[in-house]
């Protein structure tokens, strides 16, 4: 009895769900990292053992949206450095800058960002 070979077929494996798998990975990593540089906010506080102050601190409120109180006077974030100009206050003098309740981290950052960028030294009080 003679059995006739059944002709092997020649299969290549299957890629196409190789590639769904490798494409639904790049798409994860790509979606899921983050390409923002962050930079380092140096921010002093005050500490216990503090030496007494030659002049007043300057306060300074962190309202949202950019809104400012400079010793009770309003001012936006932009009018900063000049408004702290205009009133004669030296660079060396401490400012005193306190967050309000309705302010966010962000509104924070960008008031102690201008500082810093003006030549300004602050000190962050928190309630």
């Amino acid at each position: 009895m003679r059995l006739s070979e059944v002709p092997k077929r020649n299969r290549a494996p299957g890629l196409t769900s190789l590639i769904d798998v490798i494409f639904l990975l790049l798409m994860f990593f790509m979606l899921a990292s983050t390409f923002s540089v962050y930079q380092r906010l140096d921010v002093t506080s005050g500490s216990e053992g503090a030496s007494e102050l030659d002049h007043a601190p300057v306060l300074l409120q962190v309202f949202a949206q950019g809104q400012l109180f400079m010793n009770g006077k309003s001012m936006r974030v932009e009018a900063l450095d000049a408004r702290l100009g205009e009133a004669g206050i030296a660079k060396q003098q401490p400012i005193a800058v306190i967050p309000a309740k309705d302010s966010t981290v962000q509104d924070l950052v960008h008031a102690l960002e201008t500082l810093k960028f003006a030549g300004w030294s602050a000190t962050v009080v928190g309630n």
